[in-house]
């Protein structure tokens, strides 16, 4: 069943991996004498490509679980049996697909869906299959954003919810346990708005198609996300091995174990882009790092890292807007925006030296970044009798859903803990497992510690896990401040790995005599893990960490790995310790004050509090209203020749004022303004903090223009009822001039603040000449007092129903507002093109609208 070439891959792949996995190899070796010839061949594909923290994370047995699924599948399931050998096993057989944790689950979801796919004679039809599996995706999870830890498969199905990343690796999982090719497509940044997103692209009938995860369509190449994605600047996928057919894909490059392949242009407009890098003297630079940057969030976020070539050269084929490109060698670097709407090449000269001051400006200097425009690229189009089916098929999806997670919360067990009833409810179906371990004994503790973990911690934690995590810290329990030891010894989460039992492994792993060095000199942890922990970036996936079982077991583990085993092995000895919020620095805490370990005493970080650290900095504003983290502004420190953005999220001005303390060193601001088309106004500026400075800089957003405000976007049609119960096209309605069309929730605060502004202004509204169109769920709606008012005060609107309420999605979605925000506010003009858009309440987005109007 398996080619000789296979074979030979796997095999010489695991030889070169054996150095690395000393501390489990007789384990593995004995795994492999009770599996057959193939099972052997294919673990061996696994342990010699995998992310190197997998091997000392997961049971050889869970590996195995995969092998034997993914070789029925290739004996029993036609369609799998047909495929490309490169194709099999990256996109079915392998076990990992992104930064998820691993669990058993292969055999589980194909038990889900077996009988579906005979039920409806799906077996002989991969592309009806593959929508009808994604019906079953949307009647077990949906989606709701969270932290940036990857719940495992089985989390998403048992709690029923997930956000993008989350569900696209669910959807993917249940494809690939039928024998369905499938992959994770992502763009890391969009370029148009502040956001991300992942969907899934599956193999079928001898090429890929995409569809949104959870989010069913009657065809495939279609989602909401088609025309955002028309905007992207890079949009990839990952294989975890370089066994590739003869027909690869582009591939962008390798970075640890992940091999990134370029999809871009399946879905935008894109240009093959060459950068050049050249020293001060003109010559080509061979082994630069040269890395493309998009600015969002208010950040530069590397979304590609290419070395040059022999000439110098690196190339991208990407989407037509704005990268921030930065190219390093040798302690020189360079950077320079590069438009891909406009340029084919760039050159990049290693002007400065990092090790110098004199490129350091210390003065704003504005920057016109470029989003991509607007393209049909994928327009997916459906027929009437389509649209009505998915809608009927997804309401009956929500309700099953919704159903099966209400069932796990038992409301007679959870009475009995009225402080912990949400969290139980938040739970979903691993209500169990935390009601169990609050149920053991009266600990008051217990419910401390449960109080202490993240809202995802809920979905996944172990019984087992809290109570190591609550008998470890019991015993240095009256010690410390009870603030202290509740965040900092009883709570078992230090970052966002996944949680194990690490306090008695940690425990049995070190000597006595260890151990009590560690707790005179913390120092000494610190010390024993740089040079017993060992990182090999060649072999990581830097996306996801080791947990201090996995990270001690292999003695392997990456910078974040590192740091969060100081901190567990830290509380685990009684020592109140955790990762600094802002710089994710080790910190350990001395009794008056927390202190990073390998730096002198007094070079204690930062908290966002002053005083704390060498040097400080006072950021001075007009509106401090304006001003948020990761949305208008961000701070970075340069680290070797890379600024890393300092995490100060929720951090908010005090009036026109914020003062931030800093360790000395070089750092650079970014404030950005992001305009309706996607476009941004931004500025930069680099500067030095010298030991105990106190540097006062100033800070503008620069504002856009009424045309800045406007874009060209054509609207799906949709339809209406009017009083009669007539149905009616909106283009209809919108034809011959222009329209506002306002989606209300009649008695909601922000439709209350939108519907009071347009009576302040009604005469205004009253003779502008453009037609004012209410849209609401049902004629009860009218009874609204405010609505009631506002006909009243402005004759001139026209008011239409929405009774199912699923139309200003879609519109929201293709203005590139938030869609889950009423009022929706659109200006259109010749029929169904958008020009302005709002979502929510914004203050003067009704004046606004007028001032557009009136142009």
């Amino acid at each position: 069943m398996l080619s000789n070439r296979l074979i030979e891959y796997a095999e010489k792949k695991y030889a070169e991996r054996l150095p690395y996995l000393e501390t489990v190899r007789a384990g593995l070796e004995e795994g492999f004498s009770r599996c057959t010839p193939e099972e052997a061949a294919l673990m061996r594909f696994f342990y010699g490509t995998m992310p190197l923290r997998d091997a000392g994370e997961y049971d050889f047995r869970v590996f195995l679980s995969f092998v034997r699924h993914g070789l029925w599948l290739r004996e029993h399931v036609a369609w799998c049996a047909a495929l490309p050998e490169d194709i099999f096993v990256n996109h079915v057989l392998y076990y990992r697909i992104n930064s998820e944790d691993i669990s058993e689950n292969r055999a589980f979801f194909y038990e889900q869906l077996k009988d579906r796919l005979t039920g409806k004679e799906l077996w002989k039809s991969p592309r009806q299959a593959v929508i009808e599996i994604n019906y079953w995706c949307a009647e077990h999870a949906t989606y709701q954003a969270s932290d940036m830890r990857t719940a495992s498969p089985m989390t998403v199905y048992r709690s029923g919810k997930g956000r993008c990343g989350e569900e696209s690796t669910f959807m993917v999982t249940a494809l690939r346990s039928v024998g369905i090719p499938a992959r994770q497509v992502y763009t890391p940044r969009w370029a148009h708005c502040d956001d991300n997103h992942a969907w899934v692209e599956v193999w079928a009938e001898g090429r890929w198609y995409f569809l949104g995860a959870c989010e069913p369509e009657e065809v495939l190449n279609k989602g909401w996300f088609s025309h955002a994605s028309s905007r992207a600047l890079l949009v990839h996928s990952r294989n975890f091995s370089d066994f590739t057919g003869e027909e690869a894909e582009e591939c962008i490059g390798r970075e640890g174990v992940t091999w990134f392949y370029n999809n871009t242009s399946v879905y935008a407009r894109t240009r093959r882009l060459t950068v050049a890098v050249k020293d001060r003297e003109g010559k080509a630079v061979k082994d630069a790092l040269v890395s493309f940057e998009i600015l969002n969030m208010g950040e530069y976020c590397s979304v590609a890292s290419l070395s040059t070539d022999e000439k110098g050269e690196v190339h991208l084929t990407a989407g037509l807007g704005d990268f921030h490109v930065r190219a390093q060698a040798g302690g020189y670097f360079g950077e320079q925006l590069v438009s891909g709407a406009r340029q084919e090449r760039a050159e990049i000269v290693l002007a400065a030296a990092v090790a110098q001051d004199n490129w350091i400006r210390d003065v704003w200097e504005p920057k016109e970044i470029t989003a991509p425009e607007d393209y049909p690229m994928n327009p997916g189009a459906v027929t009437p009798e389509q649209k009505q089916r998915k809608r009927l098929r997804l309401a009956a999806a929500n309700k099953m859903r919704e159903e099966r997670i209400r069932s796990f919360y038992r409301e007679e067990a959870a009475a009995r803990y009225p402080e912990e009833k949400e969290l139980l409810r938040i739970a979903a179906g691993n209500f169990d497992e935390v009601l169990r371990f609050l149920e053991k004994d009266g600990n008051p503790h217990r419910k401390a510690l449960l109080h202490s973990l993240s809202a995802k911690d809920y979905l996944d934690v172990r019984a087992a896990v809290l109570e190591d995590a609550l008998c470890g810290a019991e015993k240095v329990r009256g010690a410390w401040p009870e603030e202290i030891y509740r965040e900092y010894l009883l709570c078992p989460r230090i970052y966002y790995e996944e949680l194990t039992a690490y306090h008695s492994f940690i425990d049995g792993y070190f000597t006595e005599a260890e151990k009590e060095a560690f707790r005179e000199d913390p120092e000494k942890l610190w010390a024993y893990i740089e040079k017993e922990i060992s990182y090999e970036p060649a072999l990581d996936y830097r996306t996801i960490c080791a947990t201090p079982v996995g990270c001690l077991t292999l003695k392997q583990g990456n910078e974040t790995s590192r740091k969060i085993l100081f901190a567990a092995a830290c509380r685990t000895l009684g020592i109140p310790a955790r990762l600094n919020r802002v710089t994710a620095e080790p910190e350990y805490y001395t009794g008056t004050q927390f202190r990073t370990p390998g730096k002198s005493v007094g070079q204690e970080k930062a908290d966002a509090a002053p005083g704390n650290t060498d040097a400080s900095l006072v950021l001075q504003v007009e509106d401090g209203s304006k001003w948020i983290y990761y949305q208008t502004w961000t701070i970075g420190k340069l680290d070797g020749l890379q600024f890393v953005t300092l995490d100060y999220e929720g951090l908010r001005f005090g009036g026109n004022c914020l003062e931030l303390s800093l360790e000395p060193g070089i750092y650079r601001l970014i404030t950005t303004s992001r305009m309706p088309n996607g476009n941004q106004h931004a500025a930069e500026r680099t500067f030095q903090l010298a030991d105990g400075e106190r540097r006062e800089i100033s800070m503008s957003l620069r504002e856009g223009s009424l045309e800045d405000m406007l874009v060209n976007n054509e609207l799906p049609d949709f339809e209406v009822t009017d009083a009669d119960g007539k149905r009616c096209p909106a283009a209809r309605l919108t034809a011959g001039g222009s329209a506002v069309l306002c989606f209300l929730e009649e008695g909601a605060e922000p439709t209350e603040h939108v519907l009071n502004e347009l009576m302040q202004q009604a005469g205004d509204w009253n003779a502008v000449e453009a037609k004012l169109i209410f849209i609401v769920r049902d004629a009860e709606a009218l009874a609204n007092a405010t609505l009631a008012r506002t006909l009243e005060k402005i004759p001139c609107v026209s008011v239409y129903f929405d009774p199912e309420g699923e139309t200003p999605e879609p519109i929201a979605r293709r203005m590139y507002v938030d869609p889950e925000k009423l009022p929706l506010l659109v200006v259109t003009k010749h029929g169904m093109t958008g020009i302005y858009a709002s979502s929510g309440y914004n203050v003067g987005s009704v004046d606004l609208m007028l001032k557009i109007l009136s142009r």
